[in-house]
């Protein structure tokens, strides 16, 4: 008896076309035919339509956003390298100053006249403690406070960044939205490692804690070497 061809079920023609395998050879239009039908299949059914779900927004908006932070991160990344070369010009323009300074008068003129200038700040002045203070270092232009001031201006710590305290206000003598107060090198002899240098800033931005420190600590170590020297000739019979 012949089998009914309604009785064939998709299981025969897969096994069908795995046993022969060359029957796609012979047919190959059978699949774009078997494509169709099940896209006609579909478009009469839409609870089939309803369960598929299209990932090309999703993946759009994603990539979106990744594209975005990069360009942020990139963007963040410019900007510090900007600030950071204005940064190292601002150092070089003081170390040309303080190089060109020729006695302590002119080192003096250099920090309270072109520091605030080169450094964009209020005021910048180098001090020394009152208690071991040079009559010719006053004379040159240093100012003079007490060192219990200046411990509580640096709340006894050798930099302090951010906005000062009344023992800071003192210093400056008059309120300031931020300061920078960096103690000259310890291991430089007295009286250079008896004085701090100050910058004054002109915004709460200028000078806060959180700000990297490195450029104020090699500008602290330059003016001292600096003053240091400047002594050394002062010391030497003429």
């Amino acid at each position: 008896m012949t089998k009914n061809k309604s009785s064939i079920s998709d299981k025969d023609v897969v096994a069908y076309i795995t046993k022969n395998p060359d029957c796609l050879a012979h047919h190959p239009d059978l699949l774009a035919q078997c494509l169709d039908a099940a896209n006609l299949v579909s478009d009469h059914n839409p609870i089939e339509q309803a369960n598929i779900v299209d990932l090309s927004p999703t993946l759009a908006a994603r990539a979106r956003d990744e594209a975005r932070r990069v360009g942020l991160a990139h963007k963040s990344l410019l900007q510090m390298a900007a600030e950071n070369m204005v940064s190292w010009r601002r150092l070089h323009h003081a170390t040309l100053g303080l190089l060109t300074s020729t006695d302590l008068a002119g080192l003096c003129h250099v920090i309270s006249a072109e520091f605030p200038i080169i450094f964009d700040v209020e005021k910048s002045s180098l001090i020394i403690e009152s208690e071991t203070s040079p009559s010719d270092l006053v004379a040159a232009g240093l100012d003079v406070q007490p060192a219990a001031q200046i411990a509580a201006a640096l709340q006894d710590h050798a930099l302090f960044l951010g906005t000062p305290s009344e023992a800071g206000i003192s210093i400056i003598g008059r309120a300031a939205p931020s300061m920078a107060l960096i103690r000259l090198p310890d291991r430089l002899p007295d009286p250079v490692s008896k004085c701090v240098l100050l910058l004054a800033g002109k915004h709460t931005s200028s000078f806060q804690p959180n700000l990297g420190s490195d450029l104020l600590v090699l500008l602290a170590e330059m003016v001292g070497v600096t003053l240091a020297a400047r002594l050394e000739s002062l010391a030497k019979p003429t």
